[in-house]
């Protein structure tokens, strides 16, 4: 296996320490047992909030922090570290003077709810998202200067509600952060038509949970590069205000401030999340979508009815 690409590495021209070799050869430990990582009882061992397990062998789980037992908790967060590990959105320097395995439990994080698209036979984890509650005790309204940040928030160093007009009174418990959209890397070598059909199933538990949380979530929030993150969510949301603008970062002692460095330019975003009728229609087009001949007409005309806005504001 070739050593992953170093975060922080001397320049090419110098000759690589001792200590650069121990580090490249954990990461690469680390990689490799999570790569081997198999969650294919846990739903036996939780109660999930969604579960759906197809003819073909997907299944796709989402199940709150709250309930899962400690060792599929540091699994999960394993597989988060490995990947950003490979994308070089984590610090490897950070990782080996730690000791890390698994990402840490983030500060301001509340409740997260993962949702997990994953390989029965196998047990390996395929692509995920999740989205954390906020910390707060109470319910606050969102401008309230009291009003606990999201870890967006925090890395932008802003409150996104002083900057997106609203319409209707908000509190910060019907404001989740959606995070970590991502994938195994081997997925990238898989058909498009895969892939497509595995980011619907993923979207169908997402929209699933989130019409059954309460109180309903009105908004998402986040943060991403504009051509990926940002259009993935214009597919089955209208109302997406994007921040102009802001300069984010983390601390260099933070595992996670490469992410920040390595790539393009990272924007925050409040989404509006429908809601009543307007859910169960997205609901109910996704899984006209999932049982069209053709996923990706299926696809295209969940876009089509969606027809996402992406509107921006400058500070």
């Amino acid at each position: 296996m070739t050593p992953p690409a170093v975060v922080g590495a001397s320049p090419a021209d110098a000759a690589p320490t001792a200590e650069d070799a121990r580090r490249a050869r954990y990461v690469e430990h680390v990689l490799a047992l999570h790569d081997r990582m198999s969650f294919a009882d846990l739903a036996e061992h939780t109660d999930p909030l969604y579960l759906a397990r197809r003819p073909d062998g997907l299944t796709v789980i989402a199940v709150p922090q709250s309930r899962l037992p400690e060792r599929y908790r540091l699994a999960i967060y394993g597989f988060r570290l490995a990947q950003y590990l490979r994308s070089r959105f984590a610090s490897d320097r950070i990782a080996f003077a730690r000791g890390l395995f698994a990402e840490p439990v983030g500060a301001g994080h509340g409740e997260e709810i993962h949702v997990i698209g994953m390989e029965e036979s196998t047990g390996a984890i395929l692509r995920y998202v999740s989205v954390i509650a906020t910390t707060d005790s109470a319910p606050l309204p969102v401008t309230h200067p009291d009003r606990a940040p999201f870890p967006c928030e925090v890395a932008h160093g802003i409150n996104l509600f002083d900057h997106v007009p609203l319409d209707e009174p908000v509190t910060g418990q019907e404001v989740w952060e959606i995070k970590r959209l991502m994938q195994r890397s081997s997925q990238r070598d898989t058909s498009p038509a895969q892939r497509l059909r595995l980011s619907l199933e993923l979207m169908l538990g997402f929209y699933s949970v989130l019409a059954g949380l309460s109180p309903r979530p009105k908004f998402l929030v986040g943060d991403g590069e504009e051509g990926l993150a940002v259009r993935r969510l214009a597919r089955s949301l209208k109302e997406i205000t994007v921040i102009e603008g802001t300069c984010p970062s983390l601390a260099e002692d933070d595992l996670l401030f490469p992410a920040y460095v390595e790539r393009a330019v990272v924007k925050p975003f409040v989404a509006r999340v429908p809601r009543g009728e307007e859910l169960d229609a997205l609901v109910h087009w996704l899984e006209r979508a999932l049982d069209a001949t053709n996923p990706l007409a299926g696809f295209q005309q969940l876009v089509g009815r969606v027809g996402g806005e992406i509107r921006r504001v400058r500070i």
